[in-house]
């Protein structure tokens, strides 16, 4: 970096700026498209015959890519190509995935072409999240970047109280954004809030129309493949559509193909710096543990819990139809979660992370009391079922916007805070993907109410590491 250039601000980019909600709502849609893809293929492959514990496995093997994000990101920046086209490739090889796999399910090889194409789809999805956020420099900021200032050209400050300082990637570009904090608060919370719905939408129509769809199908049509293959031919048709919609509307990048990328925004030394700076760190190091260990007990309960409500009563589950589970966790739990969520901005919006941390950390033996409880109850009606799956994302939604705002702290004002970012959502993704490998193995060895029982136990877990958290970082000022 030099210092002998000026300071460069931005500003956003006129059409990007006007046109931002004729894209905006696609991109976010498509972002829960993948995640109810596969809520949507765990379950069609309970009902295609496929046992609890094979299931997990493969819900578990799908999901590894997502510990490869950072080195996704690095080959993002690394391979030709402006973020847009990043963003319509993955999104056209996830059309092609899902095709290909509602294809295979009319066959008697549906087991092998789903284990085939749906880890394309997964990947693919994981580059799109990535692409996602470096078009978009993030979904609570409002401000799109088609172009940007080279690294050596951005000069870090110190912001007053008055003002907040962004630093974010574009395009294999890093720039520096401006903004007066009371009207910047105001389209933040704006901005993420509509992002959050358009997600919410997302999910609604993935795990709830669809799923229902799929059940009527299986009680009309009265076969099985087919009406899961509908279901896939369908979602591949969504993907499809929002690739031609971003092929029309989304803004494109300015820069060349081949011009040379940084890796994460940093070059190869600064790399290394970073990476040693951030282990040696108090409050980088008790951000990352903190990123690890607070969601513990919801790795427990983040395959389990779905098992549990399709699974018959006589192993234990509550042996909820498609059409059942569609309005339980497709609909009532994404709602919840979603309101949840939103409670806890608006919480930490007015009285900071502080004060809200610890209470959403003992907020978390919310979902697996109330699992456990339906594991004691498995011939509760419907209501009793949609009622405590409520209760339980809501708590879970309210405990993630905190540690969304960790992420926030933890990447805020850093010349590597892509780095940052990137690390962050692996740290929080790893223990659901390892517990979720170990759950095919914890489902042999123990039943529903005893899982259910230790995920509330650990929910002493983020209680403790909230404590440490807050008292090693207590020289920090308040979220915003």
């Amino acid at each position: 970096m030099t210092d002998k250039q000026p300071k460069t601000t931005y500003h956003t980019h006129r059409r990007g700026t006007k046109t931002r909600w004729l894209w905006l709502p696609s991109l976010m849609f498509g972002d829960g498209v993948a995640v109810s893809v596969l809520v949507l293929t765990m379950v069609m492959l309970r009902r295609m015959g496929l046992d609890t514990a094979d299931t997990a496995l493969a819900i578990a093997l799908l999901s590894l890519p997502v510990l490869l994000r950072p080195l996704f990101e690095m080959v993002v920046t690394h391979f030709w190509g402006t973020t847009k086209v990043w963003i319509l490739s993955t999104q056209f090889i996830s059309a092609l995935s899902l095709a290909a796999v509602a294809f295979t399910l009319h066959t008697s090889s549906w087991l092998l072409g789903t284990v085939c194409f749906m880890p394309f789809f997964v990947c693919s999805s994981v580059f799109y999240n990535i692409a996602l956020h470096r078009f978009y420099i993030d979904t609570s900021q409002g401000v799109h970047l088609s172009q940007g200032v080279h690294l050596s050209q951005v000069h870090q400050q110190n912001p007053t109280p008055q003002q907040d300082t962004m630093v974010r990637w574009c395009d294999g570009d890093m720039v520096t954004l401006h903004s007066s904090t009371p009207h910047h608060h105001n389209t933040t919370t704006l901005h993420s809030q509509k992002s959050c719905g358009f997600l919410t939408m997302a999910l609604l129509f993935g795990c709830g129309v669809m799923m229902m769809i799929a059940g009527n199908m299986e009680v009309v049509t009265r076969n099985i493949r087919y009406s899961w293959s509908l279901v896939f031919y369908v979602m591949a048709g969504v993907e499809l559509f929002l690739w031609l919609w971003h092929t029309i509307f989304l803004p494109g990048g300015t820069h060349g193909y081949a011009k040379p990328k940084p890796t994460m925004g940093l070059h190869r030394g600064e790399f290394r710096i970073s990476l040693r700076r951030m282990l040696k760190r108090k409050d980088d190091i008790t951000a990352l543990t903190f990123f690890v260990l607070f969601l513990l007990p919801e790795t427990l309960l983040a395959l389990t819990a779905p098992l549990f409500l399709i699974a018959k009563p006589h192993n234990g589950g509550l042996g909820l139809s498609p059409q059942e589970f569609a309005f339980t966790q497709g609909t009532i739990a994404v709602i919840a979660i979603a309101l949840g969520y939103t409670l806890g901005g608006k919480a930490i919006k007015k009285h900071g992370l502080r004060r809200w941390l610890l209470p959403s950390a003992l907020l978390l033996a919310v979902p697996g009391a109330a699992l456990l409880f339906l594991s004691y109850n498995t011939a509760a009606p419907l209501s009793i079922v949609a009622a405590s799956l409520a209760a339980g994302h809501a708590a879970l939604g309210f405990a993630l916007s905190m540690v969304k705002q960790v992420v926030v702290r933890f990447t805020r004002n850093m010349p590597d805070n892509t780095l940052r970012h990137a690390i962050a959502r692996t740290l929080i993704a790893t223990p659901f993907v390892i517990v979720s490998a170990l759950a095919s193995l914890m489902l042999t060895i123990a039943d529903y109410q005893r899982i259910f029982q230790l995920a509330t136990e650990l929910a002493v877990v983020p209680l403790i590491v909230s404590v440490f958290y807050l008292y090693l970082t207590h020289r920090q000022p308040q979220a915003e």
